[in-house]
């Protein structure tokens, strides 16, 4: 299909490119693809996207939508169609997520201790983890695509660049950009998070600051899992990786850091995002390292 070849050939993200492939065949295909562009009118669409957010949820249909949006605006572009049927559909209503697990600094001490003293949390080389992302506040994704180079722990910084992701037929890859342009930062963390990796890197026998248990790249899925498996029954069930981006925001604007700084730090590309979902109020101040420097485990006890 053209539309599907023009993906491929675009500068989306890799994982972009799968999700949108994986709804095509799946879901798309099925209900629309015999369908005459003649017959693409507005009410035929909207009943296929409310089908599928019935049987599939609100994240198929969205994506659904974006591409039926790309294949008939294209018809459009080629004259076949008069208008987009797709730009008429009758606006989804959201549903209120459920609340998230928020991590509070009691919580995390918590959390700190139910790990230290958790087999499985040793086992599965969760309690680093969870040390580096109180510190750091990156996507898990991020923390796993970390190898040696970007470490520098002379200067005191860490360059992430990257995400790991699954691409079907090929496996766990370092995709060469993260989210978002903003993403792609280096940052100067407190020296506690420095410590850590510099700790960890005396043991290493491959090029991945947090591999498998094998020395391979390491599933971002799979180390949710971990982690939801080992606090499931506690407080903290349902904990999300997510969870300490919301806490090391918390922790600089508190300490006065301003927006346009969190959001560097975290790599968020709009500041509204910072504002709005991790920032309690309006602040400015000193730098991210020095805001977080107080609170490594060595200060936990």
């Amino acid at each position: 299909m053209v539309w599907l070849r023009e993906l491929d050939e675009s500068d989306r993200a890799i994982r972009t490119k799968i999700t949108y492939r994986d709804v095509w065949t799946r879901h798309v295909e099925p209900a629309v693809g015999a369908l005459l562009l003649r017959d693409a009118r507005v009410s035929r669409i909207d009943a296929v996207i409310r089908q599928l957010r019935e049987q599939s949820g609100p994240g198929p249909a969205k994506h659904a939508k974006v591409i039926l949006s790309g294949v008939l605006g294209l018809a459009v572009r080629h004259d076949a169609l008069d208008a987009n049927p797709v730009r008429d559909l009758t606006p989804a209503r959201s549903k209120r997520k459920p609340r998230s697990l928020v991590l509070t600094e009691a919580s995390w001490a918590g959390l700190r201790a139910h790990l230290a003293a958790s087999d499985a949390a040793g086992t599965n080389d969760l309690r680093d983890v969870a040390d580096v992302l109180s510190g750091l506040g990156c996507r898990i994704g991020e923390l796993l695509a970390l190898d040696w180079p970007r470490v520098d722990d002379v200067a005191g910084t860490i360059a992430i660049e990257g995400t790991v992701i699954r691409v079907p037929g090929t496996g766990l890859i370092v995709q060469p950009h993260t989210k978002s342009d903003a993403g792609m930062r280096t940052i100067e963390p407190p020296a506690w998070v420095i410590a850590l990796p510099r700790k960890r890197h005396a043991n290493s026998h491959g090029p991945w600051v947090f591999p498998s248990t094998r020395g391979t790249l390491r599933d971002p899925d799979n180390t949710r899992k971990r982690l939801r498996e080992v606090v499931a029954g506690t407080e903290w069930e349902g904990l999300h990786p997510h969870a300490f981006r919301h806490l090391v925001a918390t922790r600089l604007d508190a300490a006065g850091l301003s927006a346009r700084e969190i959001a560097d730090y975290l790599g968020h590309e709009r500041i509204s995002m910072t504002q709005d979902v991790y920032m309690s109020h309006k602040s400015t101040g000193a730098g991210a390292s020095t805001a977080l420097d107080a609170f490594g485990p060595e200060s936990a006890g």
